[in-house]
């Protein structure tokens, strides 16, 4: 009986660390070689800190100029085959103006912050 409360106290605490590993906040820096916009709001060309609060499948992501956001949304995290070489983005063109996020890869991790499906080109940057 001992012995199987022990394994079952061993597996739940397994379980929490594993769980644990994909909460919290996370922040990688991001180039925008042009203009584009996130939940409406249009960011400039330039480098940004992206904090992201991850909470199982989605996140908050703030994108940051400084210490000031720039601009929110919510996102959601997709599982990539590998890490890329660099950071990308995918953006949306489908209204014509500004393209949307509606991707952000980083080259230290095999996640993906996914914010809206559509047409998609690849930018990269450093």
């Amino acid at each position: 009986m001992t012995r199987t409360l022990a394994r079952l106290a061993l597996l739940v605490l397994s379980v929490t660390v594993s769980i644990g590993a994909f909460a919290g906040t996370k922040a990688e820096t991001l180039t925008l070689t042009h203009d584009a916009q996130l939940a409406g709001t249009t960011i400039p060309a330039g480098d940004y800190k992206v904090k992201y609060d991850v909470n199982g499948s989605t996140c908050l992501v703030k994108v940051m100029k400084g210490s000031k956001i720039v601009a929110t949304a919510n996102g959601e995290l997709k599982q990539l085959d590998k890490k890329p070489e660099h950071d990308q983005i995918k953006l949306d063109n489908g209204n014509g103006g500004v393209p949307a996020l509606s991707e952000m890869d980083f080259h230290d991790s095999t996640n993906a912050i996914v914010f809206s499906a559509g047409t998609t080109t690849t930018a990269s940057g450093q």
